[in-house]
C-alpha cells in the first residue's frame, strides 16, 4: 500500500516539475516576442514538452497542457483561442514523441538515425501542428491580420523547431549523463575551454556583417567529436543563442532583412549546426561501438578456437581409455576372462551402457570440434535419398519396438537423386529420429516424407512429442542446449545432436529448420538438399507416394 502511493506520488512531483518548467521557460522566452507578444524566433517550452513525453510516456499531457494554457491565458486573444493554442503546444511535441518512438528513437543520439530523426521529425515535421493551430486562432480572431498569417506561421514554426533542435537534445545530454562515464578534471577544462571559445567566436561573427558566421562549424564540430552529445548539445545551443539575440537586435547577417527573411536565415544556420553537431556527434558514436564491437568479436573468436581446441584434445585424449573400458566390460560380459558370476551381470550390463553413453558423447565433442574447424571429412556421392530414409527408419526399428512406437515413411516411386556423403545424411536422420522418440510422453509416433521439386529435395520428420515454445526455436540447434522440462532431464545426450545435424546440411548447400510446432501437438523439422539432375526420372517427388510402415 505504502509502495504505489510513493509511486504516485514521485509521479505528481515530476509532472508538477515538468509544468514548472514549461511555465518558467515560456516566461522568459515571451521576452523575445516579435509577434502580437507571444511569438518568438525560439520557444524552449517545446523541447522541454518533447523531452517530458519521450521520458515519462502520454501521461505527462496534463503537465504540458495546464503549463501551455497558464502561459498563453495573459497574452491569448481570448480565453477560449488560448485554450486552443495551448492545445496545439500539447499535441506538436506528443506527436513527435509518438513517431520518434515508432521509429525506435534513442534519447542517448547515439546514431545517426537518432540525430536525423530529431530533426526531421521531431522539429521540422511535427512542428508544424503547433504552428498552424497557433497562427489560425490569431488571423482568426484578428490579433493579426490575414496578411500577416504566413509570416506569423513562419516565426511559430522557427520557434518551436528551435526549441526541439535546442533545448531537446541538451536535456537530454543531461539526462545522459548518468549513462556516460565521468569526465576528469583534464576533460572538463578542454570542455569549458570549446564552449568559451565558441561563445567567444560566435559574437564576433554575428557582430558585423561581413557574412562569416558560419566559421564557427569547426569548433563545434571538434566539441562533438571529442564529447559526443555532452559537447555538441551544449555547443550548438551557444552558437544559436547568440545567433537569436543577434536577429532580434537586426546586427550582423540579420541587418536590414525583414521579420521572414530573418527567420528563414536564422533557421538554416541552426538546421546546419545542429546537422553538423548531431550528426557528427552520432557518426562517432557508431563508430567507437562499431570498434569496440570489432574488439569483443576478435575477442569471442579467439575463446572459440581455444574451446574448440581443449575439446578436441579432451576427446581425443578420452576416446583411447573408454575404448580399454569398453573392451573389457566387453570381455567379462562374454565370458572371455572367465565365468561370469550371476550377481555381476547387472552391474556388468549397466557399466556398458553407461561406457556407450560416454563413448557417444565422446564422438560428438570430436564431431563438433571438427564442424567448428572446418575439418569434416566428406565422401560426397549420387545416392537416393529414399534408401537413406529406409537405413534409418531400420536402426531405428528396435528402439522402436522396445517402446511400442510407430515410424512411418511416405516416399516416392522414383529415386530422389542428392549428391551427398550417405554416412553424414544418414547420422541427421538418426538425430531427427532419435529426438522424436526420446522428446513424447506417450506412445511416439513419428512420420517421415519426403517431397521437393526440380532443384531441391525436402525430408520432413514429423513427432507427436511436447513440442518445441515460441522463444527456444531458435536455440535449440545451438550447442550443448538441453530441453528444460523436467520429464525430460533423464534424457542422456550432450546438446550437440541438432547444432551437428544443422551443421551437416548446410555443409551440403542444405539447411535444417523447424517447420512447425507447438505445445503439446508436435514437431516437423525440414531437411531441404540440393537435387542432383536425374535425367530419366518421369515424375517429381510427391507423385506416386509409397507408404511403408515400421512399428
Amino acid at each position: 500500500m505504502v509502495e504505489p502511493l510513493q509511486r504516485r506520488a514521485g509521479d505528481i512531483a515530476r509532472l508538477a516539475l515538468v509544468a514548472l518548467a514549461y511555465w518558467v521557460a515560456a516566461r522568459l522566452s515571451l521576452n523575445l516576442a516579435l509577434v502580437h507578444g507571444q511569438v518568438t524566433p525560439i520557444w524552449p517550452p517545446t523541447g522541454i514538452a518533447l523531452v517530458a513525453f519521450l521520458i515519462l510516456g502520454r501521461r505527462a499531457w496534463p503537465a504540458v497542457g495546464l503549463a501551455a494554457f497558464a502561459v498563453n491565458l495573459p497574452i491569448g486573444p481570448t480565453p477560449l483561442g488560448a485554450a486552443i493554442i495551448a492545445a496545439g503546444n500539447t499535441l506538436a511535441p506528443l506527436v513527435a514523441a509518438e513517431l520518434l518512438k515508432r521509429v525506435d528513437f534513442h534519447v542517448q543520439l547515439d546514431r545517426l538515425r537518432d540525430a536525423l530523426a530529431i530533426i526531421v521529425i521531431g522539429a521540422l515535421g511535427a512542428m508544424t501542428i503547433s504552428a498552424t493551430v497557433g497562427s489560425s486562432v490569431l488571423a482568426i480572431s484578428g490579433a493579426i491580420a490575414a496578411s500577416a498569417f504566413w509570416p506569423t506561421w513562419a516565426v511559430w514554426w522557427t520557434g518551436d523547431a528551435m526549441g526541439v533542435l535546442l533545448v531537446a537534445p541538451f536535456l537530454l545530454s543531461v539526462l545522459a549523463r548518468r549513462s556516460m562515464p565521468a569526465t576528469d578534471r583534464r576533460q572538463g577544462l578542454e570542455l569549458a575551454g570549446l564552449l568559451v571559445a565558441t561563445a567567444v567566436v560566435s559574437y564576433v561573427l554575428f557582430d558585423n556583417q561581413l557574412d562569416l558566421e558560419y566559421l564557427v562549424l569547426p569548433l563545434i564540430m571538434l566539441a562533438a567529436w571529442r564529447f559526443r552529445l555532452r559537447g555538441a548539445a551544449p555547443a550548438a545551443l551557444i552558437a544559436s543563442g547568440i545567433a537569436i539575440w543577434s536577429a532580434i537586435r537586426g546586427t550582423g547577417p540579420f541587418a536590414g532583412e525583414t521579420l521572414f527573411e530573418k527567420m528563414v536565415t536564422l533557421q538554416v544556420f541552426n538546421v546546419s549546426i545542429a546537422l553538423t553537431s548531431f550528426l557528427l556527434a552520432a557518426f562517432a558514436d557508431s563508430r567507437e561501438r562499431q570498434e569496440e564491437m570489432s574488439r569483443l568479436y576478435a575477442s569471442a573468436q579467439i575463446a572459440s578456437e581455444t574451446k574448440t581446441r581443449f575439446l578436441h584434445m579432451a576427446a581425443h585424449e578420452l576416446r583411447t581409455p573408454i575404448t580399454v573400458v569398453t573392451g573389457y566390460l566387453s570381455m567379462l560380459s562374454d565370458g572371455t576372462l572367465g565365468a561370469v558370476p550371476n550377481a555381476w551381470r547387472n552391474p556388468l550390463d549397466i557399466l556398458t551402457g553407461k561406457a556407450g553413453e560416454l563413448n557417444r558423447i565422446v564422438t560428438g565433442l570430436l564431431e563438433a570440434s571438427r564442424i567448428e574447424a572446418n575439418a569434416v571429412p566428406t565422401n560426397p556421392s549420387q545416392i537416393d535419398l529414399r534408401h537413406v530414409i529406409q537405413a534409418a527408419s531400420e536402426r531405428a526399428r528396435p528402439r522402436a519396438q522396445l517402446m511400442g512406437a510407430e515410424i512411418a515413411t511416405a516416399l516416392p516411386a522414383d529415386p530422389v537423386l542428392v549428391k551427398a556423403d550417405g554416412e553424414q545424411l544418414g547420422r541427421i536422420l538418426d538425430n531427427l529420429i532419435n529426438n522424436g522418440l526420446s522428446y513424447s510422453l506417450g506412445e511416439p509416433q513419428l512420420l517421415i516424407t519426403l517431397s521437393g521439386d526440380s532443384e531441391r529435395a525436402v525430408v520432413r520428420v514429423r513427432d507427436n512429442g511436447v513440442g518445441i515454445p515460441e522463444s527456444e526455436r531458435a536455440r535449440v540447434f545451438d550447442q550443448f542446449h538441453r530441453a528444460n522440462e523436467p520429464a525430460f532431464r533423464n534424457v542422456p545426450g550432450t546438446g550437440l545432436g541438432l547444432y551437428i545435424s544443422r551443421q551437416l546440411a548446410e555443409g551440403h548447400g542444405g539447411s535444417l529448420v523447424i517447420e512447425e510446432s507447438a505445445p503439446g501437438g508436435g514437431t516437423v523439422f525440414a531437411l531441404a538438399l540440393p537435387k542432383s539432375p536425374d535425367p530419366d526420372a518421369a515424375s517429381q517427388p510427391g507423385e506416386d507416394e509409397v507408404l511403408v510402415m515400421a512399428s
